[in-house]
């Protein structure tokens, strides 16, 4: 029972003392160091570096063909004959599909011969016209005759030429949808054709990089079908307005596609560069904040950490742009800050 109590009684001086070798032990001694820290504390440290950096914007948008066409008849009618395969390689002007054109065609061969002869006609009215007053009205009437005529030639030769379908542009066709003898309208697909020497992207961009942006910038883009490939291009346009919901602006970027590795429809990672940066570069866990300040511990020659603030421009990825309180060749510390404090003795692993 005694004993007891005596324990009870010895207790909180116990506490008392424990307490005073924590002080006497953490607190820093009159040179400014840790009693207990008589020997460095073992920190990581960065060598602050000058670096060339690039201001970018990521963003993800779906690729598409430069120009992208289904292909269709503008008449109606029975197909004759079809001079492509699927995925085929055509030039523009080249033929893919004939239709049935032989009425067109006897159209065109009669309003040719009744057009030369009314032309013959005209020509005989304007030498009697030049000794008869009486003929000037009929020749005025035979003009109008020929310029009818001509007239429906042209359209004639238009609604014959519309019996053969081409390809309007350069480019790469899709799967035939129909057969030869097949009735096509105008609402019938054919097939496709894609323009796929340039691919476009478009994707959004922030709106308080507005007034960085400008056409010709260099946009970089992946893809998880290539995901050790980067493919670069251009922006190619910057849209008039600021979708009011998203408050971001619509750019398009183009790249060079000749070896056809883009495809529409990919989803295309997109990287645009709106400036180059040159400043100190520090890893971003070196960063201290207080408050609304940042600081990070320096060591300098002897081995002595301080703590220094910095002010910060642009974070990359892990890395930090500074542009003041920090020189380059300076170490940070990086792993091991919350061991220190000001003048403390560190040791840099490795």
């Amino acid at each position: 029972m005694y004993s007891n109590q005596t324990g009870k009684a010895l207790f909180p001086l116990i506490m008392v003392i424990l307490f005073g070798l924590s002080i006497y032990l953490y607190l820093p001694d009159a040179g400014g160091q840790p009693n207990m820290r008589n020997s460095s504390v073992e920190v990581s440290a960065h060598t602050v570096t000058l670096e060339q950096k690039s201001v970018t914007v990521d963003g993800v948008g779906s690729a598409r063909a430069n120009q992208a066409i289904h292909i269709t008849s503008a008449q109606n009618d029975y197909v004759t004959a079809i001079y492509f395969n699927d995925g085929e390689l055509v030039e523009a002007g080249q033929p893919l599909v004939q239709l049935q054109n032989k009425q067109e065609s006897l159209l065109v061969a009669e309003l040719s011969i009744n057009l030369k002869e009314q032309k013959r006609q005209l020509e005989r009215l304007i030498e009697l016209a030049k000794s008869q007053s009486a003929a000037k009205s009929q020749l005025e009437e035979q003009r109008s005759k020929v310029d009818a005529l001509i007239a429906q030639l042209d359209a004639a030769k238009t609604k014959l030429a519309e019996m053969t379908i081409i390809a309007p542009f350069k480019g790469r066709l899709g799967k035939r949808l129909i057969s030869q003898g097949a009735y096509v309208n105008t609402n019938t697909a054919i097939t496709t054709l894609d323009d796929l020497s340039v691919i476009k992207v478009d994707f959004q961009v922030p709106e308080k990089y507005l007034a960085k942006l400008k056409v010709g910038m260099n946009v970089s883009a992946t893809s998880d079908a290539y995901p050790n490939e980067r493919f670069n291009g251009l922006l190619s346009h910057i849209d008039t307005r600021i979708d009011d919901k998203t408050r971001s602006v619509a750019v398009t970027a183009q790249f060079s596609n000749e070896d056809s590795k883009l495809r529409p429809g990919m989803l295309l990672f997109t990287r645009l560069a709106l400036s180059e940066l040159s400043a100190l570069m520090v890893p971003e866990k070196a960063i201290i904040p207080l408050q609304d300040k940042h600081f990070v511990f320096t060591i300098d020659d002897a081995g002595k950490a301080h703590r220094t603030e910095v002010t910060l421009l642009q974070r990359f990825h892990g890395l930090v742009a500074v542009s003041s309180g920090l020189e380059a060749g300076q170490q940070v510390v990086t792993e091991g800050t919350l061991k220190i404090r000001e003048g403390s003795a560190v040791k840099v692993k490795g």
